[in-house]
């Protein structure tokens, strides 16, 4: 690199231009407050100007007073206090406070809303099972001073504000949680059971709170996990598979059912009417062969010889007329015997009594003497 070009002589290390020296500056500057705040001069001490404390306690106490200013976040609040006692509680924004030592700001945030969470790797149930139980706790701050200093917790290093009150809260979540759970069943609280055994650890939770008076609300106590231990995971996904399996088998038989009910329905309805039809039928005859009989009834009582042979022979009549029949014609000497011809009844023709039908000789003194023979 060219150090000097022309019309620029500019020797980085011979130039007339030297920066100040760092060590004479603050020589000079220490001789100004030297004769500020006094000092030697010429092995001499200087005089103090006590004008100098005008300008300096002013500042000094407004410096002071600008830092008792403060300011509070959303969601948080501020705790004055005064010698150490407490004063009051400050909303979100910006406050002043008498600052150290006479006053002192604290700062709490999450008052609005916090959360406390635990898992219980080990709790029994009513049945003599293990479950493993992941809780959250939501809980807000009502009152702060109880929250600070109710369950205060004296500690080296000093812990965060109100963790009196959170060390209260996990011993009370733990006996509420273990006591709800160990008054239900396994199945219970792996299955439908689960809110009821929720509102009954977070009804205790803050029954037990209220003796305390920590300051705190809780909200809402809800599992967030409710699992079987590792030891015995995979018998747990063994019984899920078969409530798998029943709730598709019972899901089928329930379609089933549906399809075969109104099947089984339309073949009642069709069978009741069958019977219905029946007994219109039967009624009927029977009414009929009521209406018959009363009618015989009446002519019998008129006439019963007549009535009698007229019921007799159509009797014989019905009967024969589908009978197979062995007759013996012995008229004029001659034997006829006639098989298996259903009864007839014709007219008697004397020029051909051959020829005549055996039925016409029996029928036609049966007619009038009421006998006959087969």
């Amino acid at each position: 690199m060219v150090w000097k070009e022309p019309g620029k002589d500019q020797d980085p290390w011979n130039s007339a231009q030297r920066p100040p020296d760092l060590e004479r500056m603050l020589k000079n500057l220490q001789q100004k407050l030297g004769r500020l705040f006094g000092g030697r001069r010429n092995g001499r001490p200087r005089q103090f100007h006590a004008a100098v404390l005008w300008w300096v306690v002013p500042v000094i106490i407004i410096a002071w007073m600008l830092s008792g200013f403060y300011r509070v976040a959303p969601g948080d609040r501020g705790v004055n206090f005064f010698f150490g006692r407490f004063e009051n509680v400050t909303a979100p924004g910006v406050h002043w406070q008498l600052p150290w030592p006479v006053g002192r700001v604290l700062l709490v945030s999450g008052v609005a809303g916090r959360n406390y969470t635990h898992t219980y790797s080990r709790l029994l149930t009513a049945d003599g099972n293990v479950v493993v139980v992941d809780t959250l706790v939501r809980y807000h701050v009502t009152n702060l001073e109880d929250f600070l200093f109710n369950t205060a917790v004296v500690s080296a290093p000093p812990q965060e504000p109100g963790a009196g009150a959170k060390l209260l809260l996990g011993d009370l979540t733990d006996s509420a949680v273990r006591t709800a759970v160990a008054r239900t069943t396994l199945a219970g609280i792996l299955g439908g059971q689960r809110d009821a055994v929720e509102s009954d650890a977070r009804t205790r939770l803050t029954q037990a709170l209220q003796a305390y008076a920590p300051g705190i609300a809780v909200t809402q106590l809800q599992f967030q996990r409710v699992s079987l231990p590792d030891a015995v995971a995979s018998s747990d996904t063994d019984l899920q598979t078969a409530k798998q399996d029943a709730d598709q088998a019972q899901a089928a038989a329930r379609s089933y059912a549906a399809n075969l009910v109104p099947q089984a329905q339309a073949a009642a309805d069709a069978k009741i009417q069958a019977a219905e039809t029946f007994r219109t039928t039967v009624v009927g005859q029977a009414q009929a062969d009521t209406a018959g009989f009363d009618a015989v009834l009446a002519a019998y009582r008129k006439a019963p010889a007549l009535t009698r042979e007229e019921l007799y022979t159509s009797t014989m009549q019905g009967i024969l007329a589908n009978a197979n029949k062995v007759i013996v014609d012995t008229r004029n000497g001659n034997v006829t015997v006639q098989f298996g011809q259903p009864f007839k009844p014709a007219p008697v023709t004397p020029t051909a009594p051959a020829k005549t039908p055996a039925a016409s000789a029996v029928s036609a003194p049966s007619a009038a003497t009421g006998k006959g023979g087969a």
